[in-house]
């Protein structure tokens, strides 16, 4: 049985996740790049999206750092594509915590 407080910290872990996950730009890069194998750079983002180089380069900061996409370097180009096991697996256990938790209370269901 998971405590509270082990609960709580589990849900304060996923809440950057989930804030990464709530902006709509940052939705559509995600969504644009699941759609490209072989990944994308900032210059063909910015093009697909029409929105500013530096406003694609800030999303991506901001996915990158959260671990949602990574970016492998050919020569001097970037190309940018999903990689998003980490948050996913932290979100998973998430669940599988209040799950378990909730299995040993049958009374709930």
């Amino acid at each position: 049985m998971v405590s509270s407080e082990e609960a709580l910290q589990e849900f304060r872990e996923t809440i950057p996740i989930f804030e990464v996950l709530a902006d709509e730009r940052r939705q559509q890069i995600m969504i644009e790049l699941t759609k490209h194998a072989h990944g994308l750079t900032v210059g063909e983002l910015t093009k697909i999206m029409h929105i500013s180089q530096p406003a694609v380069s800030h999303q991506l900061k901001t996915l990158k750092d959260h671990h949602f996409v990574g970016v492998e370097h050919q020569g001097t180009r970037n190309f940018y594509h999903v990689t998003f096991d980490a948050p996913l697996t932290k979100v998973e256990h998430l669940i599988h915590t209040l799950k378990a938790d909730l299995e040993l209370k049958p009374y709930l269901h």
